[in-house]
C-alpha cells in the first residue's frame, strides 16, 4: 500500500543502486538521481541500496511502492570490504549530507549504523536545524548492544523492525533513542542481480517511516515537529504503555 501519491522528493544515503533493475524501470512515474561519493578505484556494492530503494519506489506484481511518484536522490557512500561487509568514511557521509542539503527535499533516509562521531553529530545537527528530517535504522546488533549512530543522535528518528505479527526483530537494537517500529522482517525487496527476495533488518523498516514522514510534510504543509507529532498519534502502541526502549512510540 502506498504511503501517499504525492510527488515526493526524498533523500537516501546508502550503497549504490542497480537503477536498471526491472522494479525501477517499471515505475516510470519515479526518477532516481544518483551521486557517487567513492573514489573510482573502489568496488561499489549495490545490494543494500537496491533493496532499500525498491521498498520506497520499486514496482512489481509482488512489490508495490511506498512512494509511486517520488523523486529519489540517492547518495552512494559505501565501499566493499569483503563479500558481506561494507564500510564508509566520515568524509563520504558528510559529502552525501551536504549534497542532500543542497537539494529540494524534506526527508533523508539513512539505513546505516555505526559508532558515535562528534564531527558527524555536528553536521547532522546543522542539517536538522535547516528543517530536514533524518530517519535512520536503529541497528541490528542485538537488544543488549550499545546505541548506534546516526539513529541515537538527538532529533534523528530511529526506526526498529517488527515482523507481520508485530514481534520485535530478534537482532534489533533497543534503547531510549528508538522512535518507531515498522515492518522490517521478511520484507519483499529487489535483489541487485535481478529478481526479488526477502530481507530483514531495521534497514528495511526505516524507509517505511521515511515515506510516511515525507507524505505528512508534503500533504499537510506542516513543520517537521507537527508531522512527527501526528505520526506519534497514528502509532499502534506495542510493548510497555507509551514510549518504550523496544518499540519506541509504537508501530507505524
Amino acid at each position: 500500500k502506498a504511503a501517499c501519491n504525492a510527488p515526493i522528493s526524498l533523500g537516501m544515503i546508502d550503497t549504490a543502486i542497480n537503477i536498471k533493475h526491472s522494479v525501477f524501470v517499471a515505475n516510470n512515474k519515479t526518477k532516481i538521481t544518483t551521486q557517487n561519493f567513492l573514489a573510482n578505484n573502489l568496488v561499489v556494492p549495490d545490494a543494500h541500496g537496491t533493496a532499500v530503494a525498491s521498498i520506497l519506489i520499486g514496482n512489481d506484481d509482488q512489490l508495490k511502492p511506498l512512494l509511486p511518484k517520488a523523486n529519489l536522490f540517492a547518495a552512494s557512500v559505501f565501499f566493499e570490504r569483503k563479500d558481506y561487509a561494507q564500510g564508509s568514511t566520515l568524509l563520504n557521509l558528510i559529502g552525501a549530507l551536504n549534497w542532500m542539503a543542497s537539494q529540494k527535499l524534506s526527508v533523508i533516509n539513512m539505513s546505516l549504523a555505526g559508532p558515535d562521531n562528534q564531527i558527524l553529530a555536528k553536521v547532522i545537527d546543522k542539517i536538522l536545524a535547516k528543517g530536514f528530517v533524518i530517519v535512520a535504522a536503529a541497528g541490528n546488533e542485538g537488544p543488549a548492544a550499545p546505541p548506534v549512530f546516526p539513529a541515537a543522535y538527538p532529533g534523528v528518528i530511529a526506526v526498529t523492525a517488527v515482523d507481520n505479527e508485530h514481534k520485535i526483530y530478534r537482532w534489533a537494537n533497543q534503547g531510549s533513542y528508538i522512535s518507531f517500529a515498522a515492518l522490517g522482517v521478511g520484507v519483499t525487496a529487489a535483489r541487485a542481480a535481478g529478481g526479488l527476495g526477502k530481507d530483514s533488518g531495521t534497514s528495511m523498516a526505516a524507509p517505511v517511516v521515511s515515506a510516511l514522514m515525507a507524505c505528512e510534510l508534503a500533504e499537510e504543509k506542516t513543520s517537521p515537529a507537527e508531522a512527527l507529532a501526528h505520526l506519534i498519534k497514528e502509532t499502534k502502541d506495542l510493548g510497555d504503555k507509551g514510549r518504550d526502549a523496544v518499540f519506541g512510540y509504537g508501530l507505524l
